[in-house]
């Protein structure tokens, strides 16, 4: 019988385990940059479009440009303080807790102001037009990307506490992560600059 209990997550080295993990992260970023910059040129047809006062109907709601900013902040902090803890390995697991912190109190704002925006005509229960969908679906986006952010930074604190991984294929899962934490603080921005100042 065998005594030996050294396991071995995978088989490969782990500098082609990290390119083929940083590879699945850069085709999710490019997919949900289709869908964001999509939404983006959405905005801007149905803005342009307009047709019959659809984009706001009269009397219809606009919500703040801080509104739209106060969601991009725990992104552009999540992203900056992963950034330090990577280059910084001394203090990753302080900044890792920081960045997990960020992100879910980014979800629990998004959330919030997604359940209570004004959008919503008191008689119909249909939404106030163009406008009202558009910064819904932006919204939900920036929901999920708080989401899956915080899904990531979960593991990146409980395995900072808890695993002892191969130093290089931990290089490797903090600069992938970085990549995806570094893309929602871009889109966040993008549809944050989009909502200033097309209305």
């Amino acid at each position: 019988m065998s005594t030996e209990t050294e396991f071995h997550i995978h088989h490969d080295a782990p500098e082609v385990v990290g390119r083929r993990e940083r590879l699945g992260v850069r085709l999710l970023i490019v997919a949900d940059g289709a869908f964001v910059f999509g939404m983006i040129f959405s905005y801007f047809y149905l803005r342009n479009l307009d047709a019959n006062g659809g984009w706001l109907p009269k009397g219809a709601h606009y919500l703040s440009a801080a509104s739209g900013w106060m969601t991009v902040v725990p992104l552009v902090v999540a992203a900056l303080a992963h950034r330090m803890g990577e280059r910084q390995r001394q203090s990753f697991k302080a900044l890792s807790i920081v960045t997990l912190v960020a992100l879910l109190l980014g979800a629990y704002y998004q959330w919030h102001q997604l359940a209570h925006m004004p959008f919503i005509v008191k008689d119909t229960g249909i939404f106030e037009g163009g406008y009202a969908s558009m910064w819904l679906l932006i919204a939900g986006a920036n929901f999920f990307h708080f989401l899956v952010g915080s899904f990531i930074a979960l593991g990146l604190v409980l395995r900072a506490r808890r695993a002892s991984i191969d130093p290089i294929l931990e290089t490797w899962r903090l600069r992938t992560a970085g990549s995806w934490f570094t893309w929602i603080a871009i889109s966040g921005i993008a549809c944050a600059l989009t909502t200033t100042f097309i209305r």
